[in-house]
């Protein structure tokens, strides 16, 4: 089996800074708030500004729950390759110490 540890590390990397747009993001909407009575004081204005407050409240957890999983798994990603680098210069210095029987 072939593991390329760059192309782990560069996906690690890419998972990593996708959360880290996300969190970002996630920074942003929060920063905006959507102000009670902005769309009037009327009851169709308040059902309005209700449901656009759920919606808005639904995407900022779900790009908090995307840029926590895309980071989480970066995070995974590196730790594999560090992994197949240890198995690979473990099994390297174990065949090293296989002595050399061919007479060829």
């Amino acid at each position: 089996m072939f593991v390329d540890i760059e192309v782990l590390h560069l996906g690690a990397n890419d998972a990593h800074r996708a959360g880290g747009h996300a969190m970002d993001g996630v920074g942003r909407l929060l920063r905006g708030p959507l102000q009670a009575g902005m769309f009037g004081r009327f009851a169709a204005a308040e059902m309005f500004h209700d449901v656009l407050n759920s919606a808005y409240a639904a995407h900022v957890g779900l790009l908090q729950t995307h840029g926590e999983t895309l980071m989480s798994l970066g995070g995974r990603v590196y730790r594999a390759a560090v992994e197949f680098s240890d198995m690979e210069q473990r099994n390297a210095a174990a065949l090293r110490t296989v002595p050399c029987i061919s007479s060829t």
